[in-house]
């Protein structure tokens, strides 16, 4: 039997769209440590999510109905800025928002199990008109602001505040965590903070005005989940480019009480080092965490599947220096991923599934040479519910990808 030295199957290259964060503004996250949590009961729900971070086709599925599920939701706001009614939004578009929490968290491994405080909506809906209405962001707002309560200054003083962007969006922004100010990651910290089980949300949409949302995130917590052992932005395992922090560009490795003072970051993609710059750190944002800006992570779709190597050292967990080393693999959701198996008679069973219809299944000896890709022959027949190709195993290097017309 001949030996197969190298056979890697990679994605093709589809145009995505991202959207800029122009006109979206954070402020700074909010302050607090373990001691402003108050110990609440472990709450069912029905609107729980999780998925395996390991399983590249899992994660392609959790973004494609997870994730787009909180997007285009009617915001059925009953407000009115004029006269400082900060009414209510749809349960559809709270469910949107909390969902897109628990995507997040889901990701990192963390129960995705995030509930709302109907108490906690009332006062965050005051602090977002509050937001909107004075057109600046601010945890502690006097009595002077445009539509001020008290109960809306309560709300944002334990909360995330977004300005430009309300319900999934703000999500988003918050776990991009962009702006000079914040160099710590504060508002992903609070969003993927392990022993929360309870948040607050209120959504005030732009039609009119400037759209603002307040997250109450302090207050909250549960029991700490026995897993993860630490939590990593983005996240061990797959991650779709659209979730990338592309505005800040800052990753981060968080690890409850853990010493990073003299912690170091090492990147490695394809073998190749990736410069990194360790951004200050700062405690009181959730876990204790190190935070760094790599050069030359991609935004946008990937050509293929792209793998970054992390490894940070010297972080010390009680009296132990430790180091820690996982793997990011950064894909692009709307490809799907190939399935090559070697076969008894030496040739590579390569498939994919017959609903991704329109892809061509190519090969290249060399990655280096980007006219060297050629259609496969015969081409992919449908087997079952699989488009199946097959091709022989040789001792030279061989790559593949499905590429679109």
């Amino acid at each position: 039997m001949k030996k197969m030295t190298l056979i890697r199957a990679i994605p093709g290259l589809v145009a995505g769209l991202t959207l800029p964060l122009t006109a979206q503004e954070l402020g700074p996250p909010p302050l607090a440590s373990e001691a402003d949590f108050v110990p609440v009961p472990s709450l069912s729900t029905t609107k729980a999510v999780s998925v395996n971070p390991m399983d590249r086709t899992a994660v392609v599925r959790f973004y494609q109905t997870t994730y787009r599920a909180s997007e285009g939701v009617a915001a059925g706001w009953t407000g009115n800025r004029s006269n400082c009614d900060a009414g209510t939004t749809s349960q559809a578009y709270a469910d949107a928002t909390v969902l897109r929490v628990n995507y997040f968290r889901a990701l990192v491994g963390l129960p995705g199990d995030i509930v709302l405080s109907n108490a906690w909506n009332l006062k965050a809906q005051e602090a977002a008109l509050m937001m909107s209405a004075q057109g600046q962001l601010s945890h502690d707002p006097d009595s002077s602001w445009a539509c001020y309560t008290t109960n809306g200054a309560q709300a944002a003083g334990n909360s995330n505040l977004a300005l430009g962007a309300d319900a999934a969006r703000a999500i988003d922004l918050y776990m991009d965590d962009p702006g000079t100010g914040n160099f710590a990651a504060g508002h992903r910290r609070w969003i993927l903070y392990p022993p929360t089980k309870i948040m607050g949300a209120g959504n005030i949409p732009g039609a009119g005005g400037s759209a603002a949302n307040d997250l109450w995130v302090i207050g909250g917590a549960g029991s700490r989940p026995a897993q993860p052992e630490w939590v990593a932005w983005p996240p061990k395992g797959y991650v779709c480019y659209q979730n990338l922090p592309r505005s800040s560009r800052r990753w981060s490795f968080s690890y409850r009480s853990a010493i990073f003072t003299n912690a170091a970051v090492f990147m490695q993609q394809a073998g190749t080092n990736v410069p990194v710059t360790l951004e200050e750190q700062k405690t009181r944002y959730g876990d204790n965490t190190i935070v760094w800006v790599p050069q030359g992570v991609p935004t946008s779709a990937p050509a293929n599947d792209l793998t970054y190597t992390v490894t940070v050292s010297n972080v010390v967990v009680g009296s132990q220096a430790r180091v820690f080393t996982y793997d990011v693999t950064i894909i692009d959701p709307d490809v799907p991923a190939l399935t090559q198996q070697l076969q008894p008679d030496d040739t590579v069973r390569l498939s994919w599934p017959s609903t991704s219809t329109g892809y061509t299944l190519q090969r290249n000896a060399s990655l280096s040479n980007p006219a060297g890709w050629t259609a496969v022959t015969p081409a992919p027949s449908v087997v079952g519910g699989e488009y199946v190709g097959i091709v022989t195993a040789t001792n030279a290097q061989q790559f593949f990808r499905l590429r679109k017309p």
